[in-house]
């Protein structure tokens, strides 16, 4: 089980709706390490609907260069997009053009992150009003929502490399 974390009060009352951002690990296999992902959702309730909403998101990723359903875009090699990535303390610090956020992270998730270098950033057009910030989401819940093909194809999906504070 993991909770959502909403980015900032102030993106309530935007047209994009309150934005929330949630974190999980898939793996590790034999084969592969685990890999980190982050979410950036919206619960849909935004001053102008859900619809305008994600019209919103579309055109602020597409302004930033990121394609919509397309493949993953690698923040580290394109740094036009303005995707950044501090883990530290088991705390995920995202900055992003249109919002900045901190979401806890399990130690696991921590180790991933550093391991892989690159977290995968995903932001679905399509709000997820079910999760509410500050709930928890079951594995079963997170899983159904993420893998719907209607949110995998509106949905824009960032490599972030990750930083850490140097000391």
């Amino acid at each position: 089980m993991t909770t959502s974390n909403v980015v900032s009060s102030a993106h309530s009352a935007h047209s994009m709706g309150t934005l929330t951002v949630i974190s999980w690990a898939l793996g590790p296999t034999d084969d592969m390490p685990a890999t980190p992902f982050l979410m950036v959702y919206s619960t849909g309730d935004g001053e102008h609907g859900p619809e305008a909403g994600a019209q919103e998101l579309r055109s602020t990723l597409e302004g930033m260069g990121v394609p919509i359903g397309g493949d993953v875009v690698d923040a580290g090699q394109d740094r036009g997009i303005g995707a950044h990535l501090l883990v530290e303390a088991q705390r995920a610090v995202l900055t992003l053009p249109f919002m900045n956020a901190q979401c806890p992270v399990t130690p696991d998730w921590q180790e991933a992150a550093y391991e892989n270098g690159h977290v995968i950033l995903m932001i679905p057009l399509l709000p997820w009003p079910a999760a509410q910030p500050g709930q928890p989401v079951t594995e079963e819940e997170l899983k159904a929502f993420v893998t719907s093909e209607n949110v995998v194809r509106t949905s824009a999906h960032i490599a972030v490399p990750v930083s850490r504070i140097q000391g």
